[in-house]
């Protein structure tokens, strides 16, 4: 009898466990207790790029290039002569794979690292990733685009909104078709 007991006691057990299991895995996809904020890595891009902020980046990037180019070419150092000639052509490489298509913008996001937190509030995220990073969506997982609330960090005039509008309504070019002499 005490056998027959556990056993039954063990059965009613193990279906509890999945019952309660199933209950939490719907209530779950019902509920998420994550909520995901998604960014069209593009739209930052440009934002980035048409930002008064780059703009002096740029500026003051070139102007210390062009000083230690010049002194490389004094110095006849035609390995770091090369290495600050080709930085210019990298650097338009990578905007237009991040612009076009959907490289990482890891760099930029850096900029605004200390405002994360709170466009993470705002939009009522627990994390925020590019949605070409994502590769599989539960049906019951909740997502938030928070593209405008990151874009408007780099303070986009109306010209900019509309180049970023524009992005979003386009797929992104493949990487491998990018062209990088503009």
């Amino acid at each position: 009898m005490k056998k027959l007991n556990a056993s039954i006691g063990t059965l009613l057990g193990g279906f509890l466990v999945l019952t309660l299991s199933a209950q939490n895995t719907t209530t779950t996809r019902e509920n998420p207790t994550v909520v995901v904020g998604t960014f069209d890595s593009r739209a930052i891009a440009v934002a980035h790029v048409q930002s008064p902020g780059f703009r002096d980046y740029l500026i003051a990037q070139k102007a210390d290039v062009e000083r230690i180019l010049e002194r490389a070419k004094a110095a006849g150092d035609e390995e770091l002569v090369a290495q600050l000639e080709a930085l210019g052509p990298a650097m338009q490489k990578r905007l237009h794979e991040q612009g076009f298509g959907t490289a990482p913008v890891a760099d930029i996001l850096a900029r605004i690292e200390d405002e994360l937190p709170g466009i993470a509030a705002k939009a009522g995220v627990d994390v925020i990733v590019s949605k070409w990073t994502l590769t599989y969506r539960s049906p019951g997982a909740k997502f938030v685009d928070v593209t405008g609330l990151i874009a408007a960090e780099f303070d986009p005039d109306e010209r900019t909104l509309k180049m970023i509008q524009s992005t979003m309504e386009t797929d992104p070019v493949p990487l491998d078709e990018i062209e990088h002499d503009h």
